[in-house]
This record gives C-alpha cells, sequence and structure tokens, in this order.
C-alpha cells in the first residue's frame, strides 16, 4: 500500500469506526443498525472493480457518486492501484479501511464467490452484485450461483442480485446504478426484478414531477435478499411512505405475504406484475387443482395483504406517488368529481365506476351552498360542474372543495379539467388568482385532511400552480386514467386498514400437527383429521361391510347416503359407489350393490369400506377446498359447487389461514352470496356460520404436515345449517 492509501486508509478507519461522516449528514455508530439498513442506506461504497474507463460501469458508479455529491466515503478497488477521477484508488479487499457498509462488485460471475468471502473477512456489510450468467442462463449458470451461494453462507455478506442493475438511494445521494442524472429525494421507494424498469419509473416521475424517490433497487436473482425482507427493512425507514413493487415471481411467496400484511399497517405497497399468463395448470386428483389458476391465486391472496396492484406499467409510478404523499378516505365515504367540461366529467363517471369506486350522495345541505357559488342554473349533483362560474374566477375551485369538504359523505374530491391553465387557455392576468387557489386548496387539504387528486390537461405544461400542488402534497396528473387509479388506491387502502383489526383476530393454532397421508385417502379418513383439527363434518358414520351400513343407517333413524369409502378410488359416483336416499330396510341391498359394482372396477378395489351419512334437505350448493399452492403455500377457495363448480368457475380464493371475518368478505364477493341470502325459492343461509366454516378450514390445514388438496363439495347449506356432502384429501 502507498503512503497516500495508508493515509487514507487511517481518515477512513476513524470515520467509519467512530460514525463520522465526511459531512455534515447525520449517521448511526454500525452497531446500531442492521447490516441490511447498512446495505440500503450506505455510509461508505467499495467499487470492486473500478475502472478509468468511462464505458465501464466501475467508472459510472464512481462518476455519478461524485457528480451526485455523495457524502460518505468511496473506495475505488482495483490491483492497477493510482486513482479514479481524483480518489486513490485501493489495490485490493484487504488494503481497504475497516466497516465498509456496501460493496458493488463489478467483476465477472466466475470472480464473485472468491471476492464475496474476501469481502465478509473485511467485514463488509453488503454487497450489490452486478455480474449476470447465474441462474439466469440455464444449467451453467446453476452451477455458479451453487458456488455464490456457498460463499453467501461462508461470508456473511448480505446480497443484493446478483443479475442486477444495481441500486439507488437518493436520500443519501447514493447512486450505485451509475445514472447520469440522480433523481430527487422523496417517499417513494421501489423494488424491481427488471434494470428497465427502474429507467421506466425514473422517467414516469419526471412526466408526471412525481414526488421523489427514498431507496430503488433492483432484486435480480434474489439469491439472499428478498422483496419481503426489504419491505420490512423499507418500512422502518422514515423517508420511505410507499413501495412500488415490479415482480415476475417469488422465491418465498408466503414471506412476502406475512410481511406485506405487517407493513401494510404503516406503509402502502403497490405492485405490478410481469409473466402472469399461463397455459394453465396439470389436472389434479381434485377439482381444486385444476381450478386455481396460478395468476387467480396471485391477484386475490396479495390483495388480501393490503397490496394494491396496478395493470398497466404507467400506472405504478401514479399510484404509488398518490399513497405516498395523500391522506386516505373516510371510512363509509364515497368520491365526488368536481369538472369544468362536460367530457372530462363523463369519463370521469365511467372510468370511476368501471373501476369500482363509491360515489358520494351529496347532501341537499351541501348542493344549496354549491349553488350559492356557482348559480341557480349550475349542475350540482355529482360530477359537479363549475364550468359557467370557473372561466372568469379560479378561485371558485376551492370553494366548492370546502363545501365538499363540509360533507360527511365526501371522502376524496377528484377535479378534473383544465385546472391551473385558464391563464394558459384564457388570459394570463388569471395566471395570480390561480396560484392564490392552489395555495387555498394545500391549506384547506392540511387543514381538514380531505384527500384531493387533480387531472389537468394541461399538467405537462407545468405551470406554477400545479406545482404549488404538488408541494402541498396533492398529485396533479395529465392523465385522467391516473386520477382514476390513483383515486380507486386510496379508497381500497382505507378499507383494508378499516377491516384490518377485525381480519386479525387471533386464530389458534396450538393443536399438534396432522400428518396427511400420502395420495388420496379414503373419505373416513378425511373427515376424521378435519374432525381432530377442530372442523365439523357434520353426522357420519364407517361401515366395515354391509351389516354395519345397516346399523349405521338404522341408528341415524332416517334416509341416509350410502358410498363407498376407499384411497383408490376419486370418483365414486363413475363407478356405481353411491346410493341416495337409503332406508333400513334398502341398506343390505345398496352396500351389495356397491360392492358387485366395483367388483367390475379396473384394476379391481379389493380395500374398501363405506361411509354412511343421513340425508340433508334442499339447500344451496357450495365448495371449499384447499390448494398447497408452490408459491404462497395454503389458499383456500370458496364458491359455487356441485356442477356448477368447474362449469362456472365462481370461485375466489385467499391464503390461510383467514378470519371469519376475512371468510364472509370472501363469501360476499361470489355470485352465489346472492341465493344465500334466500333469493327466489332459495332457503336463507346464515353467511355468518358459513364464514366460520370456512375459517374453521383454513386453520386446519395449517396443522397439517403433507397437504396437497382438499376438496370439500358440494356442501349444503341451508336455514338448518352448513353439511358437508362429500370430502375428499389428497396429501403429497
Amino acid at each position: 500500500m502507498t503512503t497516500d492509501q495508508q493515509n487514507e486508509a487511517t481518515t477512513l478507519n476513524r470515520i467509519l469506526s467512530c460514525g463520522e461522516p465526511e459531512s455534515p449528514a447525520p449517521r448511526s455508530l454500525h452497531t446500531e443498525k442492521s447490516a441490511l439498513s447498512r446495505v440500503l442506506e450506505p455510509h461508505s461504497v467499495a467499487i470492486i472493480g473500478a475502472s478509468s474507463n468511462p464505458d465501464k460501469r466501475g467508472y459510472q458508479i464512481i462518476n455519478a457518486l461524485k457528480k451526485s455529491s455523495y457524502g460518505y466515503p468511496i473506495l475505488p478497488v482495483n490491483p492497477r492501484g493510482g486513482t479514479i477521477v481524483g480518489l486513490p484508488v485501493f489495490s485490493d479487499i484487504d488494503a481497504l479501511p475497516e466497516c465498509v457498509d456496501i460493496a458493488v462488485i463489478v467483476r465477472p460471475a466466475e470472480e464473485v464467490p472468491d471476492i464475496l468471502i474476501q469481502c465478509g473477512k473485511k467485514g463488509i456489510a453488503g454487497a450489490v452484485v452486478l455480474a449476470h450468467g447465474f441462474h439466469e442462463r440455464g444449467d451453467k449458470g446453476s452451477a455458479a450461483q451453487t458456488r455464490l451461494s456457498d460463499a453467501l453462507l461462508r461470508s456473511g455478506v448480505r446480497i443484493v442480485g446478483p443479475n442486477t442493475s444495481g441500486m439507488l438511494n437518493c436520500t443519501v445521494k447514493a447512486d450505485l446504478i451509475g445514472l447520469p442524472e440522480l433523481p430527487p429525494s422523496g417517499p417513494v421507494s421501489v423494488l424491481t426484478q427488471s434494470g428497465n424498469m427502474i429507467l421506466s419509473v425514473v422517467e414516469d416521475s419526471r412526466t408526471i414531477n412525481g414526488p421523489g424517490f427514498d431507496v430503488i433497487a433492483g432484486l435480480g436473482n434474489q439469491i439472499d435478499v428478498g422483496y419481503g425482507e426489504l419491505i420490512e427493512e423499507l418500512c422502518l425507514r422514515k423517508s420511505t411512505r410507499s413501495i412500488a413493487i415490479y415482480n415476475e415471481g417469488f422465491l418465498d411467496g408466503r414471506g412476502f405475504l406475512e410481511a406485506a400484511a405487517r407493513v401494510g399497517r404503516s406503509c402502502a405497497i403497490v405492485m405490478l406484475r410481469g409473466g402472469r399468463s399461463t397455459e394453465g395448470q396439470k389436472a389434479a386428483l381434485s377439482h381444486t387443482g385444476s381450478i386455481a389458476g396460478a395468476d387467480e391465486v396471485a391477484l386475490k391472496v396479495i390483495s388480501q395483504m393490503g397490496v394494491t396492484q396496478v395493470d398497466r406499467s404507467d400506472e405504478l409510478l401514479p399510484v404509488a406517488a398518490v399513497l405516498a404523499t395523500s391522506p386516505l378516505p373516510r371510512p363509509e365515504t364515497g368520491i365526488a368529481v368536481l369538472t369544468d367540461g362536460g367530457g372530462h366529467a363523463t369519463l370521469a363517471v365511467d372510468a370511476l365506476s368501471r373501476a369500482g369506486v363509491p360515489f358520494a350522495s351529496l347532501s341537499e345541505d351541501t348542493k344549496a351552498k354549491l349553488r350559492k357559488v356557482l348559480g341557480d342554473g349550475a349542475n350540482v349533483e355529482n360530477p359537479i360542474d363549475v364550468a359557467s362560474a370557473v372561466d372568469a374566477y379560479p378561485d371558485v375551485f376551492p370553494e366548492c372543495i370546502e363545501i365538499l369538504a363540509s360533507d360527511p359523505q365526501v371522502g376524496l374530491v377528484l377535479t378534473n379539467g383544465l385546472f391551473g391553465a385558464y391563464h394558459i387557455r384564457f388570459d394570463a392576468s388569471l395566471l395570480k388568482a390561480e396560484n392564490s387557489a392552489a395555495e387555498r386548496i394545500v391549506a384547506l387539504r392540511d387543514a381538514t385532511g380531505l384527500p384531493l387528486v387533480f387531472h389537468s390537461c394541461y399538467a405537462n405544461r407545468k405551470p406554477e400552480n400545479h406545482d404549488i400542488l404538488r408541494n402541498g402534497g396533492i398529485q396533479v396528473f395529465p392523465s385522467l386514467d391516473w386520477a382514476v387509479s390513483g383515486s380507486k388506491a386510496l379508497f381500497e387502502r382505507a378499507n383494508w386498514l378499516s377491516k384490518r383489526g377485525r381480519h386479525e383476530e387471533r386464530l389458534a393454532l396450538e393443536t399438534p400437527p396432522v400428518v396427511v397421508p400420502g395420495g388420496l385417502s379414503a373419505e373416513t379418513t378425511a373427515r376424521g383429521i378435519l374432525q381432530k383439527l377442530g372442523v365439523d363434518t357434520g353426522e357420519w358414520s364407517a361401515a366395515s361391510d354391509a351389516g354395519a351400513v345397516v346399523s349405521a343407517v338404522s341408528n341415524f333413524a332416517t334416509a341416509c347416503a350410502v358410498k363407498l369409502d376407499s384411497a383408490f378410488v376419486v370418483h365414486k359416483s363413475d363407478v356405481g359407489g353411491v346410493r341416495l336416499g337409503v332406508t333400513r330396510e334398502e341398506a343390505r341391498a345398496a352396500a351389495d350393490d356397491i360392492a358387485k359394482a366395483i367388483a367390475s372396477h379396473a384394476p379391481p378395489v379389493t380395500t374398501f369400506g363405506f361411509i354412511v351419512t343421513p340425508m340433508v334437505n334442499r339447500g344451496v350448493e357450495l365448495f371449499v377446498g384447499v390448494t398447497n399452492d408452490p408459491i404462497f403455500g395454503p389458499v383456500i377457495l370458496f364458491g359455487s359447487g356441485g356442477v356448477l363448480l368447474e362449469a362456472v368457475k365462481d370461485v375466489t380464493f385467499r391464503a390461510a389461514p383467514l378470519s371469519p371475518a376475512e371468510a364472509l368478505d370472501m363469501i360476499n364477493e361470489t355470485r352465489i352470496a346472492k341465493l344465500l341470502d334466500g333469493f327466489r325459492n332459495y332457503p336463507k343461509v346464515d353467511k355468518r356460520s358459513l364464514a366460520d366454516f370456512i375459517s374453521s378450514v383454513s386453520v386446519a390445514v395449517m396443522k397439517m404436515d403433507n397437504i396437497s388438496e382438499l376438496d370439500i363439495n358440494p356442501i349444503i347449506a341451508n336455514e338448518s345449517g352448513i353439511y358437508p356432502v362429500d370430502v375428499r384429501l389428497v396429501g403429497k
């Protein structure tokens, strides 16, 4: 090491060990910070593979850190030594000072494992591994990733990547991607599996004059740090108020769901998912496997945890911006649309209706106050048209917003049309009045806590008054669709948070787990396991032979269903294994007929018994199932049962376990729910009892080891209760 390097290392060791920054920026001692928090907010950066060639990433990152005025040590590493952009270069990792927060590794894949081990020996907290050539490259890459995984375990270094575009922390101006220009700092953090999506959200933020970014990270192959752990760490940062995610798949879907449910209480999450299409799932022994498509499951279980999902790439950043900056609507309120043109009003109402956003019913008092401001001939229904008054009087907007804020039915106001651009469209002298109106609107938002979202077709002109709104935390969009998506997201989040308490009723999981036998279980085995775990499977009796069938039917003292009970037959009715309405006098003959029917089955079924259940009165046929999703773990299905199950596919999903309150929401979002209320000649069903049943199944499956699928189909629900008719359980 040269004398200059020794002096530099001595200075840096003092800075890093004592927590003293090169700039006035605040800094905690390393011992007070987790390794991952040091990675996300690095107060020292080593660039391993530093280069003096401007075309190389090892140069671009150093140059970007310097250009962005990063206020902490920048430590280039290259065996050649020398200087790069005025910084002394360390000849190897061992020459670095102690306690470096993060290393950006800009070397080929085959070198990364050894570099990682050296980083671990030096006490470096984390590494951003840019190299590709790992799992994404097939078998050869998988072997390289295995070597990297081994090095990860040996080093103890936290890894972002590999195959990542890098990471930014705009709050401390740490550009570890090498962007030509660092985006402004702000409350939105971004996690993505695509480098291009990083560029996309940065440019989208420029388009909408977004509120700025805290942390932006490309996760790459997620060999170590994944979505779940990152969102929890970001949630701890006061500088992050919403998290935007672009996701193409989870390595630990269940872990993400659990983390999202915790994070969502205090920090909004918005997700755009790629790779949603599928060719379908392989037919399984139960109905469940054939109807639980991957995308449908993901859509429901991710939303269950409070994550806002968007369908278009251009929605991700605008929605995250609104959720990061806006208060939420009050519970059980709706949206009021304030417009200065019929076309925009019509489009807004159409889009909001399609999105399922509730509309506020304005009180007569509110309408009377609006007429006073807008004139007797004004349309003061929702949407409210201000066009006749606003052309000469821009201050009419804050007056209307103030009136709407006092109406208890109004939870959010969406203003659309030309707001802020009357001085452009009509008369430049209106600019002062429009700026004053914007200032008053910000003050109103602060005083009332009413969420406000603006659309203006002149937003791309970026007039002063739009900046006044944005600086006050009110988003202004050039696209009406973005304004609608943001409004919808605010209502969805408010609704989720309002239900969170009742959804988090403690779900008892103390019972010891039960091992599900591999393959298909006999129905008596399936019912026995469920009953042991607290699920009411109704009255039933196992019978080993025809005589026992007679006794069972006699004991029930009513007509019964007699069914084959075997672990070797999937569909009992297909082989003549079901007899319905069997009386005591018919019981022996029914059992004999079933035995004869399966004798001709190919291959022959030699091990079997019978299950006897009382016949159930007419009711609504329902379905409750479980699939052990490969990404998200046990998932509950509910919907129309019997022959309608696969024909209609009126089914919805939730991750297990779920509370009775969540189960009730699940019931109410299906089409069959209408029949449960006593529609036409159908009996009225106690939905709360049904919800309790679904919840009990969801808790039971969490106590089952080795479960693959569960079908309870049909379930007959009527005014008397909930009756499982057929139960099918499959182990892995």
